[in-house]
């Protein structure tokens, strides 16, 4: 044997050899949640980061294009205090047209005056004046020297136009100062002239596009973009909602022109790459950590599981009586030990209740045999006396016989409780007229069935009770009416019975639930048994009310869904 083994080295390695393999199963097993998990909170880390940002910076354009809307708005409110009907501009009309040079001195102070008024009145204009480009001085009464050309008036970039308003910028202001943004007006004046005058307008915005960051791009009502902070969007071109390399916000509104904050992926995804490369280095980390930890695990539990798969082993070759097997040392794997222990001989005690319960179901079955024969015999029997009455001439007697037998049928003969309301009312109407003839008493029932409801299925004998009830408690008065009404609802179907008898009291009521109250001379079927049906076959979805009084006769009322509970239609 020594020497086998000399020969054959690597058998000393096999156990070793499985070990590695189990490690390496076990850390594929501890490895696969680690990284699921690692990616869904990527994931959602990362949707948190992006919806974060988004709704920081539209948060941010919005409130920029408010503040943008506010002062284009304002030129044009501004431009009221210079037009010719509610401000200052008939006067300008009144100087440009005398002839006077004394009168149109005083009307240059008292315009130059009225000019220092608005702008005082209205410090966030930068510039304003009057525009005549027909005219030898074209620039008149300007709140500040220019330092532009004003030929430039009317040539910047077209935001948008509203009637005789055209709206322009952003662009350089005319004052000259650097850095300086503006939007302009350039509104044109209605009067019965027919030199062209316009009132020209500036408005601050570099407070607004040129803080920090510079990345705004914004476009007229055609499209065009009138004003950029990047070269990759120049001024003039047709303004792209998509394009590649860059993430493009703005908000809606009811302006011509849009304002959009674009920003480049590798800015904006800036602090998600690096806290990917975070994550990435600590999931690593915690999967090492996890390998190491499942390794230990693995050589605690080896030894135990191996003795476990050993006794399962020796359970599944047939040994059910083999003795408990020697403690691990660890609690846990004892007790699990003990558990199979335990379960082997419950298994064993079931088997040994099986293996009874079929004799006893072989038992079962020849009684059932035996009690099988007992109706057949008495449906033969009925049915001999029947032809034998009819021979003689007994026809009442062929009658009764013949709609008792159905009756017997009715309630031996089938094999499922569950029948049809058809078949229920031709059982009710055998059963009234089967109590008439014993009785010798014409009973006035009158049964009605909506013919909608012939084919719903209901618990068998459900009526039967109902129909005893008020036959047996009514009275026997001559004038006593019974009425049978099955009707259909909207989702299911009512079971209605009532007469006009002497009624009972709330006593005798509860009474009629009580098992042993049953007659014994009906069918032997009392309302508990209804009750009974009603809780097997409905649960609470069916409800039984019982309205009577003294002398005021009884009714009874049945409501039941159109579908039985689950698994009861073959009952």
């Amino acid at each position: 044997m020594a020497n086998w083994r000399k020969k054959r080295p690597w058998i000393e390695l096999r156990p070793a050899t499985l070990k590695v393999r189990l490690a390496l199963t076990l850390i594929i097993a501890s490895a696969v949640p680690i990284v699921l998990v690692g990616y869904v909170s990527y994931y959602w880390m990362y949707m948190v980061q992006i919806d974060r940002n988004s709704e920081d910076i539209l948060n941010q354009v919005h409130n920029v294009a408010q503040d943008l809307e506010n002062r284009i708005d304002e030129l044009g409110r501004s431009s009221q205090l210079l037009v010719v009907e509610g401000g200052i501009g008939r006067e300008l009309i009144h100087y440009l047209e005398s002839g006077s040079s004394l009168d149109r001195t005083f009307m240059y102070q008292d315009l130059m005056q009225s000019t220092a008024n608005i702008g005082f009145a209205n410090p966030g204009i930068n510039v304003f004046f009057y525009y005549a480009p027909e005219y030898k001085e074209p620039v008149l009464f300007p709140n500040v020297p220019l330092a532009e050309n004003p030929s430039v008036i009317g040539r910047q970039p077209e935001l948008f136009v509203k009637k005789l308003l055209s709206y322009h910028g952003p662009h350089p202001s005319l004052n000259g100062q650097p850095h300086s943004l503006v939007v302009s007006l350039l509104r044109q004046m209605e009067y019965s002239g027919e030199m062209p005058i316009y009132i020209y307008i500036e408005r601050d915005v570099s407070d607004i596009l040129q803080s920090s960051p510079h990345q705004w791009v914004i476009h007229n009502d055609k499209d065009e973009i009138v004003y950029s902070d990047l070269e990759a969007f120049p001024i003039g071109q047709k303004f792209e909602a998509e394009t590649q390399g860059y993430q493009i916000f703005n908000t809606e509104g009811s302006n011509p022109w849009g304002l959009h904050r674009v920003i480049p992926d590798q800015q904006y995804f800036h602090v998600i790459n690096k806290w990917k490369w975070q994550f990435l280095i600590i999931a690593f980390v915690s999967l090492l950590v996890g390998a190491l930890l499942a390794w230990v695990i693995w050589k605690m539990i080896y030894s135990p599981i191996r003795l476990i798969n050993r006794e399962i082993r020796k359970y599944s070759y047939g040994e059910l009586n083999t003795p408990p097997p020697a403690p691990t040392g660890l609690q846990e794997f004892d007790h699990v030990l003990g558990s199979f222990q335990h379960m082997k001989e419950r298994i064993a005690m079931l088997i040994t209740d099986v293996e009874e319960k079929e004799k006893r179901r072989g038992q079962l079955e020849v009684e059932k045999l035996l009690v099988q024969i007992n109706p057949h015999f008495i449906h033969n029997t009925l049915n001999t006396i029947q032809w034998i009455a009819r021979m003689n001439g007994q026809q009442d007697i062929a009658r009764l016989v013949s709609i008792f037998t159905r009756i017997l049928h009715y309630n031996l003969g089938k094999k499922s409780i569950i029948v049809t309301v058809r078949e229920e009312a031709a059982a009710i109407r055998d059963y009234i007229e089967l109590q008439s003839i014993r009785y010798d008493h014409p009973f006035k029932v009158d049964v009605e069935v909506d013919p909608s409801t012939m084919d719903i299925q209901i618990p068998r004998f459900i009526l039967q009770p109902l129909v005893e009830n008020a036959m047996y408690h009514g009275g026997q008065d001559d004038d006593m009416q019974i009425s049978v009404r099955i009707d259909k609802l909207d989702n299911g179907v009512s079971l209605r019975v009532q007469d006009n008898g002497d009624g009972m009291g709330e006593e005798r009521l509860n009474e009629l639930f009580r098992q042993e109250d049953i007659r014994k001379s009906g069918l032997g079927i009392g309302l508990s048994y209804v009750k009974k049906m009603l809780d097997t076959y409905y649960d609470e979805t069916a409800a039984l009310h019982i309205n009577s009084s003294s002398g005021q006769g009884t009714e009874i009322f049945i409501r039941l869904p159109e579908q039985l509970k689950e698994g009861r239609e073959e009952a």
